[in-house]
């Protein structure tokens, strides 16, 4: 079994993700928050009147299809976000109770590989810069 390696650097700041991973956190974001409320998809909603009402197949299955992306995304957003905080944060000595771990984890949860990836540009500009201080 591999050992988490510690390193110098601290993170100890963050920065929202910018540009394609900045979209696909909101986008993951917003599927979340459609996936969670049933008034997007009842009566009288534009989901419904627009594209549900067309089909009695799609209206009979709307809420299990809901459920089932709401539940998929919670369980893989929830496993990512724990493996990232057990060891990306660990790694770089994010702190438990700072304001930059809360909002990295929150980002991540949210925005999933993007915000993983984003976060690793991050750690690399950081050590980058680390190196020139040098």
């Amino acid at each position: 079994m591999a050992t988490r390696k510690s390193t110098s650097l601290t993170v100890d700041d963050y920065e929202f993700p910018r540009g394609a991973k900045g979209l696909a956190t909101v986008v993951g974001a917003a599927l979340f928050v459609l996936s969670t409320r049933r008034q997007f998809i009842e009566p009288r909603s534009v989901i419904h009147d627009h594209i549900l009402a067309r089909s009695v197949t799609a209206a009979t299955y709307s809420k299990t299809v809901q459920d089932v992306i709401f539940y998929w995304i919670l369980g893989v957003h929830g496993a990512g976000t724990a493996h990232f905080a057990y060891t990306k944060l660990q790694q770089y000595n994010v702190k438990l109770t700072s304001m930059a771990w809360f909002q990295w984890i929150l980002t991540v949860f949210l925005g999933g590989s993007a915000a993983v990836k984003h976060f690793d540009d991050f750690v690399e500009k950081k050590e980058l810069k680390a190196v020139k201080d040098i």
